[in-house]
């Protein structure tokens, strides 16, 4: 089954629910750091959001901060897929809509952190040509120039 391909659908009880059921690791290191209705707030209010949807449900969410024209890089905040929903290609269908969007917008570079012991995140990255740039503690800073 193919997802239905969304950009800036989702409301935030939509991001919050999506980020609350990607899994177990996901989830529980994410609400260590965060508290996900904030955080999906903020999302909604300052991210271009790419979105993978059946059903009804947000099966992929890649929110990216490309707001500030001053900036010429990036920010990945949250790229995530429901566990079920891994291994299709959805990943990284939402990196190229977002890498095309920064390009448009005419950002040099793309950012993110992923946690070092995520090994599939850090593959499909490290796929999509992004590279480490930094390692502190058990996160990673990964970057992509888009040139």
């Amino acid at each position: 089954m193919t997802p239905d391909w969304g950009h800036n659908l989702a409301s935030a009880s939509d991001i919050a629910y999506h980020l609350n059921e990607c899994g177990t690791d996901f989830a529980e290191g994410l609400r260590a750091r965060v508290d996900i209705d904030a955080y999906a707030l903020k999302i909604l209010l300052n991210a271009e959001r790419f979105e993978a949807w059946s059903d009804g449900r947000l099966v992929g969410l890649l929110a990216i901060y490309c707001n500030n024209p001053q900036q010429t890089s990036g920010f990945i905040t949250n790229l995530s897929v429901f566990e079920e929903w891994r291994g299709r290609g959805i990943a990284g269908a939402l990196l190229e809509r977002s890498m095309a969007l920064a390009r448009q917008k005419r950002f040099e570079t793309i950012r993110l952190e992923v946690e070092a012991k995520n090994i599939a995140a850090v593959a499909v990255y490290r796929r999509y040509g992004f590279v480490v740039l930094d390692s502190e503690q058990s996160m990673l800073t990964m970057k992509r120039d888009l040139g």
